[in-house]
């Protein structure tokens, strides 16, 4: 008996952390990971019907989906600034901050090889998942100083039509294994200033008023969103691959 009503202690508690656990999410930014998450996969969906054929829609030079592009990769960098400040802003853990790297980088690996395999005039070797660790790796010293990286962020932005230095250093040096263009590249300046203006935002969360919606589903993809992006090319690639190859005999 008292092993049972011990046992029910320990469970309720269990329960009651996850749900604690839960509670304490950041919901907002479980939203614009979500939002953003789902911008994406639309615009990946088109450029896979662009490359089978079944569209013509630009995506690199025309204004509208350029700034789409941006708006995407803008929510992606600053949710990562906000859950830096989350994740670290209070106290640093070592271990943590090392998983949360190790696991980065094995997506951005991930990327590069998949993509070396389907492109391989094209591979992505410094795309949003390398900026990201990248930017996790500089930018978590800041995480305490906000005012700080608001103004990194102003200093990269204000500096933008100065000739920066971004990564054409690697194209440079390693110019016989890299190739002349990228499916996605995203070089460390300046979009790393939105994961400091994400640090600005973590301190001081004006986003939860524009960003207040309880929209469960979006916030679900939200909570597993390397997941998504790490899948849902492969599985949009492939389906719309299969339906080409299925008509086209």
């Amino acid at each position: 008996m008292l092993k049972t009503h011990i046992s029910w202690h320990i469970h309720f508690a269990k329960i009651t952390m996850i749900s604690i656990k839960k509670l304490n999410r950041d919901q907002a930014l479980d939203l614009i990971r979500g939002i953003a998450i789902i911008m994406m996969i639309l615009f990946h969906l088109i450029y896979d019907l662009n490359e089978f054929g079944y569209t013509n829609i630009p995506l690199s030079n025309f204004w509208l989906t350029s700034y789409w592009r941006y708006l995407i990769v803008f929510l992606f960098l600053n949710a990562v600034g906000i859950s830096l400040v989350l994740a670290y802003g209070n106290s640093f853990s070592l271990n943590k901050f090392i998983k949360r790297l190790f696991l980065l980088g094995l997506a951005a690996l991930s990327v590069s090889i998949s993509t070396y395999i389907m492109f391989p005039d094209a591979w992505v070797y410094f795309g949003i998942l390398h900026l990201i660790w990248t930017g996790t790796l500089i930018a978590v010293f800041f995480t305490q100083l906000p005012k700080t990286s608001l103004f990194i962020a102003a200093l990269i932005f204000l500096s933008g039509y100065l000739n920066l230095t971004d990564l054409s250093f690697l194209r440079m040096l390693l110019s016989d294994y890299l190739p002349l263009s990228s499916v996605d590249f995203y070089p460390l300046f300046p979009w790393i200033a939105f994961i400091f203006t994400g640090i600005y935002l973590g301190h001081n969360p004006i986003y939860k008023k524009i960003f207040f919606m309880r929209l469960p589903l979006l916030q679900l993809i939200g909570q597993h969103s390397l997941i998504i992006y790490l899948l849902h090319q492969v599985i949009l690639f492939s389906l719309v691959g299969a339906i080409y190859f299925l008509f086209s005999q």
